[in-house]
């Protein structure tokens, strides 16, 4: 048998190597510690047709193989052998997939005639009735394809981002996806006057609402009482209810489904919120990859199964794009989420006129629309079902990478068409901070902005600059009139306070108009000459010391630092370094560079490090050698990971499979768990240690901060709740654990006493960026502590008195992939970690940043170059800023 002939026997070949490489068993001895016959293992090497999955990694355990491993090469195999297969794709598929069942398709819809029934009782007696379950659920579905054909005389089915303008000339209106009122509409009169005039409807209303914007229903007094008992709950389906949604289209397409397959689906999806669409996904798949007419379970492995079947369409379908659509693809999918603040991220209908009129935004919407990952109409566009949002790997890592950013997109795409709609009106325009934060964000790597934006933000830039050039103008006419006062006080006496009053304001104002052209001067020639750039800045700062000239000279300082290999992440609160760079093991281990690396994770002693991919591989890394090894990979996707910085035997990893789970990795090669945090209701989203290890904080979607107490791993003490409201970011505990700081996506940092675990209370909270805060530390003292903005900002605070913090300083440089911040040997040298393995220093004393920066001068800016670039803002005599 030639093992190359085909996929399928080359695996079944590279099967039977494994068994010899483990003693070469016999089949019998394989089935004894399988739990599966001697002839099924057998079957499964011999090369007639693809075992299952199940079956597959029972022999590789039994072999002592890498399951992991081989569950990536079975599902290589199985899309292989096991495709779709189009000519069998005739006819209406019995599956809707990520799409809703729509009135079309009432045929094909069943499994909620109870719940239907409950809801024809309510809507008998009440003329407004709310649906409302959690995001894949079912809603669209059941008002769609199950309530409208049960009602006699004219129903209207809408959204709220179809028109804002509710038709209520209807027997009943049905309103989809109503939680669009409050992810769409920034106005609250707009709000107000649409959720009234369906209260005051003469028709029948029903209304699909996500259960996680409850809260927000509660804003509306009005609503709050038609609700009061006039809403159903859409809880899981039960396992009756699952087996006719899998087995009755089936039916009615006349095929059968393997009962193997009808109980792992159930098994899959039994008790599990808002699983629908995705197993309704699977289906699809499965329907397609079927054996004749039948449904076969090897067919839905194949798929991807409930879990992995939307990843696997979509990044199947993404990977086949050509490279310059897949960067239009992502944009396509960044535009098509809208940010959840305290809920979750959810889909966005998108105006086709948002995109470019190209024929490969085009190619690409067609091609995800092909796939059914997007759904498209005449005028607009939007992604086929939020479960998308939610299972697809990729598309969670581009949507956690720059939350700040893509905020600041969807501003620029609002405030582009407004400017739009009003005729292009300049006083629509961007300025100041708005338009230097959008500027700054379309100069980043992978951004692409729309024709609008793009004509938006270059009026914008020259209004900017038609209203310096005015005030330009308007310095030199008072300069001007400063003169000829001083001419007319040499003949009016009296007028002489008032000449030195005014000179005195004419000179603070020129000192100020210099320092600020040659502060401009400085980070123009910045990539051409640091040298000359530095000692500009120096010069900005003697002619007028601010806060914002001194920042600058620490942002020049900043800049001339470069990025560090490091193999520890502030265990003791000093980085350490190696100047080999391109031998450092983290430089080498990070992956591909397609592979995007979500967290990353250092121990104290620096042997060990961990991080996690976005397609949730969680690996523990060994480096106490020169070359790095995986010491262990975790058989669950982990979406987050943390090692204890202090004690080097704890590793705590988040994922939503297992929650929050406490490992006792005292052998790196084969962690223990130790305890689970349970009392975690909703999806942590990060986890920090304090610098000693003995306590843990964990935050949530909701802004719910928790602190337990790590010094008996296997019974961890819960010692603090703070439920903040707040979409956190990032925490940071000081060393005495008495002070816990807070960074949320807005920018703003809070502090609280938890010294009282019982009872802890706010201190203090101010704007620190504006952007989201990604990293927080504090010194040893505990009276400073370092933020760092995803809008390339680090910022240094005096905290000695929590009550009233007070900024020392704001330092711009590159902040992207920093994952941790803290201090070097002073208080004022601050330290950041990037998650390619790298460390770079920030000085926050004036001093000591100028005195390093002049050390480095080896030519003292000439008299020519101080005429080019300080003359010529005025007489100003040679004076070299370094010496």
């Amino acid at each position: 048998m030639d093992v190359g002939d085909s996929p399928l026997l080359k695996f079944a070949a590279d099967l039977r190597s494994l068994r010899d490489k483990a003693g070469g068993h016999s089949y019998r001895q394989l089935g004894a510690r399988a739990h599966y016959s001697a002839t099924t293992l057998s079957d499964a090497a011999g090369g007639r047709r693809l075992p299952t999955l199940a079956v597959t990694l029972a022999y590789v355990r039994a072999c002592e193989g890498d399951v992991a491993e081989w569950e990536d090469r079975w599902r290589q195999v199985a899309a292989e052998v096991l495709p779709a297969d189009p000519d069998l794709d005739e006819g209406h598929p019995p599956y809707a997939g990520l799409a809703a069942y729509g009135t079309e398709d009432a045929e094909w819809f069943f499994g909620r005639d109870h719940v239907l029934d409950d809801l024809e009782q309510r809507l008998a007696h009440r003329r407004f009735v709310a649906v409302f379950g959690a995001s894949g659920a079912g809603k669209s579905s059941l008002l769609r394809a199950g309530l409208v054909p049960r009602v006699t005389g004219r129903v209207v089915v809408t959204a709220p981002s179809e028109t804002a303008d509710p038709d209520l000339d209807a027997d009943l209106l049905i309103v989809d996806q109503f939680e669009e009122v409050f992810t769409l509409w920034a106005d609250v009169e707009q709000r107000a006057s649409y959720v009234d005039a369906l209260l005051t409807a003469r028709c029948k209303v029903v209304v699909g609402v996500r259960a996680d914007f409850y809260g927000h229903c509660a804003q509306h007094p009005a609503l709050v009482e038609a609700l009061a008992d006039g809403q159903l709950l859409l809880g899981p389906m039960g396992a009756e209810e699952l087996r006719q949604v899998i087995m009755q289209p089936a039916v009615k397409a006349s095929c059968t489904v393997e009962t193997a397959l009808v109980s792992r689906l159930i098994a899959d999806a039994t008790g599990q919120a808002g699983v629908l669409p995705l197993m309704s996904h699977a289906l699809l798949e499965t329907w397609r990859r079927r054996r004749g007419t039948t449904l076969t379970l090897a067919g839905y492995e194949a798929a991807g199964g409930v879990q992995h079947a939307i990843a696997q369409t979509a990044e199947r379908t993404y990977t086949s794009l050509e490279r310059q659509q897949r960067a239009l693809a992502r944009q396509v999918f960044l535009r098509l989420t809208a940010l959840g603040d305290g809920t979750e991220d959810t889909k966005r209908r998108l105006p086709r006129a948002e995109l470019d009129d190209d024929v490969d935004v085009d190619v690409v919407l067609d091609r995800l629309a092909h796939a059914r990952l997007l759904t498209l109409d005449r005028d607009s566009v939007e992604i086929a079902h939020e479960a998308l949002i939610r299972s697809w790997p990729r598309l969670r890592g581009w949507l956690a990478e720059d939350r700040e950013g893509l905020r600041t997109m969807r501003r620029l795409t609002e405030a582009a068409a407004t400017w739009e709609s009003l005729g292009r009106d300049p006083d629509a325009l961007y300025r100041g901070t708005r338009l230097d934060t959008a500027v700054e964000w379309t100069q980043r790597d992978g951004v692409r902005t729309s024709a609008q934006e793009r004509d938006f933000l270059a009026e914008s830039l020259q209004s900017r600059d038609r209203e310096r050039l005015l005030a330009h103008r308007r310095t030199r006419r008072l300069r001007q009139l400063v003169a000829l006062l001083a001419v007319l006080l040499l003949l009016a006496g009296t007028a002489v306070v008032i000449a030195i009053t005014a000179q005195k304001e004419a000179a603070a104002g020129w000192r100020s108009s210099a320092a600020w052209y040659v502060a401009n001067q400085s980070q123009s020639l910045r990539s051409s000459d640091a040298r000359l750039a530095d000692q500009l800045a120096i010069v900005a700062h003697d002619l007028n010391p601010n806060d914002e000239t001194r920042n600058g000279v620490l942002t020049a300082h900043a800049t001339d630092e470069l990025d560090t290999a490091t193999r520890a992440a502030f265990a003791s609160a000093q980085a350490l370094s190696d100047p080999d760079r391109e031998q450092d093991p983290l430089r080498r281990v990070l992956g591909p560079a397609d592979e995007t690396v979500t967290s990353i994770a250092v121990n104290g002693a620096g042997q060990a490090f961990a991080t996690t991919a976005v397609d949730g591989r969680g690996k523990v890394w060994d480096v106490t050698d020169l070359t790095p090894e995986v010491a262990h990979t975790f058989d669950f996707p982990v979406d987050r990971i943390a090692f204890d910085p202090a004690r080097a035997r704890t590793l705590v990893t988040v994922s939503e499979l297992s929650g929050v789970v406490v490992w006792d990795w005292s052998d790196p090669a084969k962690p223990v768990e130790a305890a689970r945090l349970t009392d975690q209701p909703h999806r942590v989203v990060g986890v920090v240690h304090s610098p000693d290890g003995r306590i843990l904080v964990t935050f949530d979607v909701m802004g719910v901060v928790r602190l337990w107490d790590l010094s008996d791993l296997k019974a961890p003490e819960p010692l603090v709740k703070l439920d903040t409201g707040r979409d956190i970011t990032s925490v940071a505990l000081s060393h005495d654990h008495r002070t816990l700081a807070l960074g949320t996506a807005k920018g703003d940092v809070r502090l609280y006493d938890v010294s009282a675990p019982a009872d802890p209370a706010e201190l203090w909270s101010g704007r620190a960026h504006r952007g989201a805060v990604q990293a927080m530390g504090f010194d040893r003292t505990g009276d400073a502590l370092a933020t760092v903005g995803t809008q390339d900002v680090v910022a240094l605070w005096d905290v000695s008195d929590p009550r009233q913090a007070v900024g020392r300083g704001r330092v711009n440089g590159l902040t992207e992939g920093v994952y941790a911040v803290g201090f070097g040997d002073t208080a004022t040298d601050v330290v950041t970690s990037k998650s390619n393995g790298t460390t770079r220093s920030w000085e926050f004393d004036y001093d000591t940043a100028v005195a390093e920066m002049c050390a480095e001068v080896t030519a003292h800016i000439t008299r020519e170059e101080w005429q080019q670039y300080v003359g010529a803002v005025g007489v100003l005599d040679y004076d070299r800023p370094c010496g």
